[in-house]
């Protein structure tokens, strides 16, 4: 999709636009003093679940400083990707933010390898209205997070984790825990998937 690289090219540092493959609608503001690098191939604005319209918006905001990382993600139709002045969005390679999925950073978001975010999920690692003090957030390798799911600021998930459908997760856990409900608790330890 031309239209996103040259503005992506106006609008921010980047490095290795070649690594995107781009389909669907946008709407951009990336501010010049932002930065994209995308590492391997990514995908940005794809349907990746049969439910998206195709005139869904996939959205990507970024203020002044802020530095967006995709190394061989794959970001589906209808998203939003937003980034406040200096944070910090990483997501690793072969994970996936399925469509209609909100990331909002204020300091700073890190989705590890081998995720897969479903579609409806909700990610932020602040307040939403500048009150309070932001906190970082991680997903770490291999979790899964289910549908509509709302990961809030300060929230570490240890690797191999599952979150269930719906869960408003408002703590972290170790690796390999099951968390469902709200707010969010572990309800198996040890899982696998």
């Amino acid at each position: 999709m031309r239209n996103l690289l040259a503005q992506l090219r106006l609008g921010a540092k980047a490095r290795n636009l070649s690594a995107f493959t781009c389909s669907g609608a946008f709407r951009i503001r990336i501010d010049r003093e932002a930065s994209i690098v995308a590492g391997a191939p990514s995908l940005l604005g794809l349907p990746l679940v049969a439910r998206t319209t195709d005139d869904a918006i996939t959205v990507i905001g970024m203020q002044p400083g802020s530095r967006l990382v995709l190394d061989g993600a794959n970001v589906g139709r209808g998203c939003a990707l937003v980034l406040d002045r200096n944070a910090v969005l990483s997501i690793g390679q072969r994970s996936y933010v399925t469509d209609g999925s909100l990331i909002s950073s204020c300091s700073a978001i890190r989705i590890g390898r081998d995720c897969a975010i479903s579609w409806g999920v909700t990610i932020l690692d602040g307040d939403g209205h500048g009150a309070g003090v932001p906190a970082p957030v991680t997903i770490e390798d291999k979790v899964w997070v289910g549908c509509n799911v709302t990961i809030l600021k300060g929230v570490t998930i240890g690797a191999g984790s599952i979150v269930g459908a719906g869960a408003v997760v408002t703590r972290g856990c170790p690796p390999r825990s099951l968390l469902a409900g709200n707010p969010a608790r572990i309800v198996r330890p040890d899982v696998t998937w």
